[in-house]
């Protein structure tokens, strides 16, 4: 079944999520009714709601061909948990606010929050698996340098002098620092952060994978930021996938990779004012 509507056809609304525009829509199946051999009408299937986006990015380079928008085609069952809509920003002032500027200097923080919107959806907790850098925006091109690894260990933070750590904002968002630095020791570079993040239900039981770990320098271990340390242990060894595992739905995937920048570095040789760190 095809279904062609305008963008602003059939009382669809528009609304602005970060840095993209979504028209938002609903599709009503209502079931036919079958007459039986008394006379009397059957209905089998109940009303179905299905609901309809469509996403289209607010900043991209517009030529003369049509603009095409990322849709997911979605089933009823989505009606009843909610639709997931993961993002990755910069930040500044300790992630208290959004940051304007992609111009970071060498050994300055980098304050990234990952988020996930889930209005009709149970409660949920989101992990940030991995990140890596690389001077391009396909994460798996080389140099790359990986500062969370191993399911939530932010290593970045074992670097002598670092101030990288996680910061608990709410169970939808987490933020997270890392420390500028260069590939190259002279040059102005540009750099892309790709982070795969996990959402999954609110829950007493965890496993080693569901963690956001950064290492404690005063006391030289790691500290997860709510919960459990004993979960952070693996971060000094490759046993962070085993443990308990609970699924949230059978079939579902709630993840996703997200990306920001480029990020342009300058190198020591071009600072241009004092460095704001957060210890």
């Amino acid at each position: 079944m095809v279904i062609s509507a305008g963008l602003k056809d059939c009382g669809t609304e528009s609304r602005v999520h970060g840095d993209w525009l979504v028209y938002y829509n609903q599709l009503v199946l209502t079931p036919a009714a079958v007459p039986s051999s008394t006379d009397s009408l059957i209905v089998r299937r109940a009303t179905t709601v299905i609901p309809i986006e469509c996403h289209y990015r607010r900043k991209q380079t517009v030529s003369g061909a049509p603009l095409t928008p990322t849709w997911q085609p979605m089933t009823s069952t989505i009606s009843v948990f909610g639709l997931l809509h993961f993002s990755l920003r910069t930040m500044a002032d300790g992630c208290t606010s959004l940051r304007s500027s992609s111009v970071y200097q060498q050994g300055e923080a980098v304050f990234l929050e990952a988020s996930v919107e889930a209005p009709l959806h149970p409660p949920l907790t989101l992990y940030v698996d991995y990140c890596v850098a690389t001077l391009k925006p396909d994460p798996l091109s080389l140099p790359s340098y990986k500062f969370i690894t191993k399911h939530g260990c932010l290593m970045d933070s074992v670097l002598p002098g670092s101030s990288s750590k996680f910061i608990p904002k709410q169970d939808t968002r987490l933020c997270f620092s890392f420390q500028a630095f260069h590939f190259n020791k002279e040059t102005v570079e540009q750099m892309f952060i790709s982070c795969h993040i996990r959402a999954t239900l609110k829950q007493k039981s965890h496993s080693h994978r569901d963690k956001a770990c950064f290492f404690h320098r005063p006391t030289f271990s790691w500290r997860a930021t709510e919960g459990d340390d004993a979960r952070c242990g693996c971060c000094d060894s490759d046993d962070c996938n085993t443990g308990h595992t609970t699924q949230l739905y059978t079939g579902e995937k709630h993840e996703a990779d997200t990306a920001v920048g480029p990020l342009l570095t300058l190198p020591r040789t071009h600072w241009t004012g004092r460095l704001s760190l957060n210890h």
